[in-house]
């Protein structure tokens, strides 16, 4: 099973790149899912304050502080340890599971076992105003510095991201 995962900021194109992987190796006849370390705090906010997951605006200021509240009462990689979990099973099931939504090194580095690619997404949608405590949080700068990345897709268009990632994919079926 091949792992992929995205990380960015807030609105930066992550969504929409591995939406994109996924339609590229769906058309060679594979299965692929694309899942979030973030679906459990969305469950959460379902749960809690009836967010139906997808509408926008999220509630950001209450996905932040149950991510920060989950990780302080359980533990930092509490979120990796259940992707791992979800990977395990997903291995029975599919062939490339896309992971849209890393934001904390751990996120990256958590997964080595599955050989993840790592991929950076930034400045490919349109500006997005978050609050000021919402640009503060850990989860809008943890990554400034990270560099391990496997390809990093800065300020592009949806074509030209799926022109990357055709000439990626290429690239690792011929090696």
């Amino acid at each position: 099973m091949k792992v992929y995962i995205i990380a960015g900021k807030a609105r930066s194109g992550k969504t929409q790149t591995a939406q994109v992987l996924k339609k590229l190796y769906e058309e060679q006849g594979l299965k692929v899912v694309i899942s979030e370390y973030s679906k459990y705090i969305k469950l959460f906010a379902k749960e809690l304050i009836g967010w139906d997951m997808k509408s926008e605006p999220k509630p950001r200021d209450f996905l932040q502080e149950m991510g920060d509240m989950v990780r302080t009462l359980k533990e930092d990689i509490y979120f990796v340890k259940r992707m791992r979990e979800d990977l395990s099973i997903y291995e029975k099931f599919c062939n490339v599971v896309i992971i849209s939504d890393a934001r904390l090194p751990q996120e990256l580095d958590g997964l080595e076992e599955f050989h993840p690619i790592k991929i950076k997404v930034e400045h490919c949608l349109p500006e997005y105003d978050l609050t000021e405590k919402q640009a503060r949080h850990i989860t809008e700068h943890a990554l400034d510095t990270y560099e391990h990345y496997d390809k990093i897709l800065s300020h592009l268009s949806i074509e030209e991201i799926e022109e990357e990632l055709k000439e990626m994919i290429e690239k690792e079926r011929d090696s």
